[in-house]
């Protein structure tokens, strides 16, 4: 408990959907708990009296954060399970009660994985090793500050992940925490790649098939990794596995403004330049060594063994 992330402070369900169109809510777990905040503020602050009333709100609450991060299956997620709530028969004051539970057991679980995933991961590093990470993952801090709990002493080498640099909150959580920390720019993770002993990354959604989608960079590390011999790892919790892919639908990966790349002056002539802001990509299972879940370090193909486990834990309350 006392290593645990704190979420912001939601004021209500809009605050919530105003924090995420900001970019203020970082990690794909935060962003699960985020959508499970938004519908326990909306019962708990809103006037709504009737079945129709929620549905609606709920309904337009669902289709605000889709839209804001398509990629993140922790959003999908939480909102499935909160609708799939929703129960026409069952007295209003009772569906509340319901569904806010079932709130407070998704944001609960969601921590108490990610610190299961922060003592699992913590064993992979040992005294003197170099790990090279890539993008903020609370999930990531997680088990950096397990193994620094740990006493050992290890050094990480940090990209800067543009273009919005996030890697430089895990910066300040590194060396607050007396972490020896190096931050290089992504254009030289090849430069650096061989005194890594390991990578390890967050994930912002795991497929079926084992291909995790996490920030724009994290593909091409994981394929340079492969060739330089050196073992890569993405810590997740198993929430973040988008059931979808299982049926063959794709992983939208998503694409931000182009004025997060460049400046209105960079070139003569916009009308005549494609810019793109790819924000995420899709690591293929085959270069990933292991999936660090809350059920252990899993080989790829092994998550979806784990899924109806993880769903008995969230109904549970465990």
């Amino acid at each position: 408990m006392k290593n645990r992330v704190k979420d912001i402070a939601f004021q209500s369900a809009d605050h919530v959907i105003e924090e995420i169109r900001n970019m203020n809510v970082k990690g794909g777990s935060p962003f699960g708990r985020a959508a499970a905040w938004a519908f326990k503020l909306a019962l708990q602050q809103e006037d709504l009296k009737t079945f129709s009333e929620i549905k609606t709100r709920f309904t337009y609450l669902k289709k605000q954060m889709y839209e804001l991060k398509p990629t993140m299956a922790t959003i999908y997620n939480s909102c499935e399970a909160i609708m799939q709530e929703l129960d026409e028969t069952m007295e209003v004051n009772i569906l509340k009660e319901k569904v806010i539970h079932l709130c407070d057991n998704i944001i609960e679980q969601s921590f108490v994985a990610v610190e299961k995933v922060g003592e699992i991961g913590s064993h992979l590093i040992h005294d003197h090793d170099v790990v090279l990470m890539h993008s903020y993952s609370s999930t990531l801090m997680g088990i950096f500050q397990s193994a620094a709990n740990d006493k050992k002493r290890f050094k990480v080498i940090c990209t800067e992940s543009r273009p919005l640099r996030e890697s430089r909150n895990a910066v300040n959580v590194l060396t607050r925490l007396g972490i020896e920390t190096m931050f290089i720019s992504d254009a030289s993770v090849y430069e650096f790649m061989n005194e890594a002993d390991m990578i390890i990354m967050g994930a912002d959604t795991l497929c079926t098939n084992g291909d995790v989608a996490n920030k724009m960079g994290s593909a091409q590390i994981a394929r340079l990794a492969q060739s330089c011999k050196i073992p890569v790892y993405f810590a997740s919790e198993l929430y973040k596995l988008d059931i979808r892919t299982l049926n063959g639908e794709k992983v939208i990966l998503e694409r931000r403004d182009k004025c997060e790349l460049v400046d209105e002056d960079d070139f003569k002539d916009f009308d005549q330049v494609e810019v793109i802001n790819q924000f995420f990509d899709l690591t293929p299972a085959s270069d990933i060594t292991g999936i660090v879940t809350e059920f252990g370090v899993l080989h790829p193909s092994q998550m979806l063994q784990y899924w109806s486990k993880l769903w008995d834990n969230i109904k549970e309350g465990e």
